[in-house]
C-alpha cells in the first residue's frame, strides 16, 4: 500500500467515512503534501471549540488498512502554544515530536496483528512547513495566539476481524488530556466514545 499518497485511503473513503460519522459536510484528510477539497474539510475542525484538555480521535477500519487521525491543541502537549524559547522548551518539543511519531501512542487486540506502517506530524510549531501547498492549514497559528496539531497514522492489520479493541495510550504520554472525543467508522458500524484516563480503551463493535 502505498504511504500517504495522494489516492490514500484517508482520501478515498474520508468522505464517506465523515458523511457518516458526522452527518453533516464530508471531509476528506490530505497526506504528506498532497491536496485535498478545503470546503469539505473545514466543516468541523474550523468550527470545533480550542478546548484545552481535550482531543479528538477520527478511526476508519476499511479492509486490513485502519488509519486514525489525533486533533488537539498544542498545549496539551507541550504546555503552550507558540514556537519554543528557551532551551528547556526546545528540548520539550523535541521530546513531543518523538513521542507522537512513536510507535506506543496506539495498542490493538493482539490476534488482529496490527503493524503501523506509515504516520505524519501536521504543525507549524512542532513540524513547520508540514503543510504541503494546498494542505490542510486550519490547524496553524490562530489570530489569539492558540495552535492545534493533527497526527495521522496508518496501520496494517493481518487479521482486521479479530480487532476488538483498542487501547488509546495518549493520556499515559501526555498527562495534559482530560478527555478524547472519538468518532470510529467499523466495517459493523460508527462507534462514538469519550475516552478518559481511567477510561481509555475502545470497544470496537
Amino acid at each position: 500500500m502505498t504511504k500517504f499518497a495522494a489516492q490514500s485511503l484517508f482520501t478515498r473513503f474520508g468522505t464517506l467515512a465523515m458523511a457518516a460519522l458526522l452527518s453533516t459536510s464530508a471531509m476528506a484528510h490530505g497526506n504528506d503534501g498532497h491536496s485535498h477539497d478545503h470546503a469539505k474539510a473545514n466543516s468541523r475542525h474550523n468550527d470545533a471549540a480550542h478546548v484545552h484538555g481535550q482531543g479528538e480521535l477520527e478511526i476508519v477500519q476499511d479492509g486490513n488498512g485502519l488509519f486514525i487521525s489525533l486533533y488537539s491543541p498544542l498545549e496539551n502537549v507541550l504546555g503552550f502554544e507558540r514556537a519554543p524559547k528557551t532551551d528547556a522548551e526546545r528540548v520539550k518539543a523535541r521530546r513531543v515530536v518523538s513521542l507522537l511519531r512513536a510507535n506506543g501512542l496506539f495498542a490493538f487486540s493482539p490476534e488482529a496483528q496490527c503493524k503501523r506502517t506509515s504516520h505524519k506530524l501536521y504543525s507549524e510549531i512542532l513540524n513547520p512547513h508540514s503543510h504541503g501547498q494546498g494542505d490542510d492549514h486550519q490547524h496553524h497559528d490562530s489570530a489569539d495566539g492558540h495552535s492545534d496539531f493533527r497526527a495521522a497514522y496508518e496501520f496494517e492489520c493481518e487479521q482486521p476481524g479479530k480487532l476488538k479493541a483498542i487501547d488509546v495510550r495518549v493520556f499515559r504520554q501526555f498527562p495534559g488530556f482530560e478527555k478524547i472525543e472519538v468518532q470510529a467508522l467499523f466495517p459493523k458500524g460508527q462507534v462514538g466514545a469519550t475516552l478518559t484516563p481511567k477510561q481509555s480503551t475502545l470497544v470496537v463493535q
